[in-house]
């Protein structure tokens, strides 16, 4: 031992002093609240076999990462890196701007929280599942960490930023959850990580579909309404249940008027269905082909060119429309504020014609298996109760029960007669002199 009162010019210091070597470090310092040396040799003991079991968490600990970083050839990767890096891996399909932004946004949040909480923790390695666990406890009962969101879009320039609302739906905490795993699985072996912290952290059970079916007369005024834009998207949503990007950006070689049928690989899933065109949509689609083919040759690959031109450029400017149009035009409501919620959500849209076609499907006596090969539905609700693929020929015969009113295309609204001398004018202004005669001297014969 050794403890002393140091000497100073005015005799010994009242206190006790500690000094001692302890894996090759010298530890000084002053034994508090001693007052006999007994104490003060207590106080010291007990210091060293503190250090002592210290220097051994962290010999302990080193020789883990080594081995760790010696088995998995990890290297370190920082939490603030993490994402950027799990951008390079290679995945099953390659992710859109959009979705990427909305990703790092997600990860961002979570960096935040371990920033304010647990600042010690740097590394993607050092993340434990009681820090994840923490983090999703925290947006499931406060929303994000960051309640302001910066963000740039396709039509600004500079970054702005808003304020979010404190709750989030069971969906989005989950979308959370999935995207901070999902780094964590990309970058495992690169950083040599051993368990994934949000692997065992269960899910919140789904909420009940936001999106409804329209109602039969919901459908009944959306017909009598139909105009030039939304008329094509809701007679084909109707007769195909495909989604608004599907059908927006439909192509006439997705289209067999052979065999009557539509074979589209799903932009959202990557499934690929074949649905069956029935007499009405095949009428309808062959008017479309008709007009198609006076059209510019740009202007031939897209069933719906004005519309695939503007979802591809500004997607929600279609879902604006579409909206604007059932809000305004039909009087029907498209949102609607869930119980517990202080956020509205989207009820009736396009993709309500999803839901319109299994509703009805179901009414009908349409087994699910068909339903299924014909929306793209693959999850074990929509197919645990039939096994059996669909024939074209069931599929078709199986849609001919559907009510008149879902064959929006039979009675669609016409163009106006504005907008059909507008598209002539357009199409002789780009023919040749000679097709211009043609066409005079057909109107002349005809008159």
């Amino acid at each position: 031992m050794s403890v002393r009162k140091r000497t100073t010019s005015g005799g010994y210091t009242a206190e006790y002093h500690y000094d001692f070597s302890q894996g090759g470090k010298r530890f000084r310092g002053v034994c508090e609240g001693c007052t006999t040396k007994r104490e003060a040799e207590e106080f010291e003991k007990k210091l060293r076999l503190d250090m002592k079991n210290a220097t051994n968490q962290k010999n302990v600990k080193s020789l883990v990462e080594h081995f760790r970083d010696v088995l998995t050839g990890g290297t370190d990767i920082l939490l603030a890196d993490a994402y950027e890096c799990s951008l390079k891996k290679p995945k099953k399909r390659t992710p859109s701007e959009g979705l990427v932004r909305a990703k790092r946004s997600y990860w961002r949040d979570f960096v935040a929280f371990m920033a304010a909480r647990y600042p010690d923790i740097r590394k993607l390695t050092e993340v434990r599942p009681l820090h994840a666990e923490t983090y999703i406890q925290y947006i499931r009962e406060n929303g994000r960490f960051n309640k302001v969101v910066s963000y740039t879009g396709t039509t600004i320039t500079k970054e702005r930023s808003y304020q979010l609302k404190p709750a989030l739906s069971a969906k989005t905490i989950n979308t959370y959850q999935q995207v901070l795993a999902e780094v964590f699985q990309l970058l495992m072996r690169d950083a040599g990580i051993v368990e994934n912290p949000f692997a065992q952290i269960p899910m919140l059970a789904k909420e009940a579909e936001c999106r409804e079916a329209f109602t039969e007369e919901e459908l009944v005024r959306i017909r009598d309404n139909m105009d030039d834009f939304t008329g094509p998207l809701f007679t084909i949503a109707i007769a195909t249940a495909l989604r608004e990007g599907d059908i927006c950006t439909l192509r006439w070689s997705d289209i067999d008027f052979r065999r009557d049928t539509i074979t589209r690989r799903m932009r959202k899933t990557g499934n690929l269905v074949e649905i069956p065109i029935l007499p009405p949509l095949k009428a309808y689609l062959e008017q479309l082909r008709a007009k198609s083919a006076l059209a510019p040759e740009n202007y031939r690959v897209y069933v719906l060119p004005r519309h695939a031109e503007m979802y591809l450029s500004n997607p929600s400017g279609v879902s604006y429309r579409i909206k604007a149009f059932l809000e305004k035009q039909c009087g029907i409501a498209t949102t609607k504020v869930p119980d517990g919620r202080s956020r509205a959500v989207s009820v009736k849209d396009l993709h309500s014609c999803r839901h319109t076609f299994c509703y009805y499907a179901g009414l009908y006596g349409i087994p699910l298996s068909i339903v299924q090969s014909i929306v793209g539905h693959m999850t074990p609700e929509m197919t645990k109760h039939y096994s059996a693929h669909a024939s074209m020929e069931a599929k078709r015969e199986k849609m001919k029960q559907l009510p008149e009113f879902m064959m929006l295309s039979g009675t669609a609204t016409a163009p106006s007669e504005d907008a059909e001398r507008e598209e002539l004018v357009s199409i002789v202004s780009r023919l040749p002199i000679e097709k211009v005669r043609e066409l005079l001297a057909l109107l002349k014969a005809h008159r």
